[in-house]
C-alpha cells in the first residue's frame, strides 16, 4: 500500500477497511492541517499512516455528543 494517496484513493481506501469517513472530511481535516498531507499540482496527497494516527487519538466517547445542534426546550 503507498504511503501517500490522493483524497479520492484514502476515500477509497477507508471504505475497504470500514472506516467511515467521507471526503468533506478528509478534505476538512487535511485543510485544518490536523491530518499530514502535500500538494502535488493540482493534487493533494494524504499520509495514510498520519491518518491512521490521528484516527486512532481523536475519536469520540459514547457519551460525547455526535453534532453540536442543541435541543431547544419550549
Amino acid at each position: 500500500m503507498k504511503k501517500m494517496n490522493s483524497i479520492n484513493e484514502t476515500y477509497k481506501l477507508c471504505n475497504e477497511h470500514n472506516i467511515g469517513i467521507s471526503r468533506r472530511v478528509l478534505l476538512t481535516l487535511v485543510k485544518s492541517g490536523e491530518i499530514p498531507s502535500v500538494k502535488a499540482g493540482r493534487s493533494i496527497l494524504v499520509n495514510w499512516d498520519g491518518l491512521m494516527k490521528y484516527l486512532d487519538t481523536h475519536t469520540l466517547e459514547q457519551d460525547e455528543p455526535v453534532s453540536r445542534i442543541r435541543k431547544i426546550i419550549a
